[in-house]
């Protein structure tokens, strides 16, 4: 399995915007 730059960072990308948006969104 190759990985270049554009994949790698559409992968990252997916990965963590649902992260980013559930952090923002839980109460602290």
């Amino acid at each position: 399995m190759q990985f270049n730059i554009p994949m790698l960072l559409t992968l990252f990308r997916v990965i963590l915007i649902p992260f980013f948006v559930v952090v923002f969104y839980l109460p602290f």
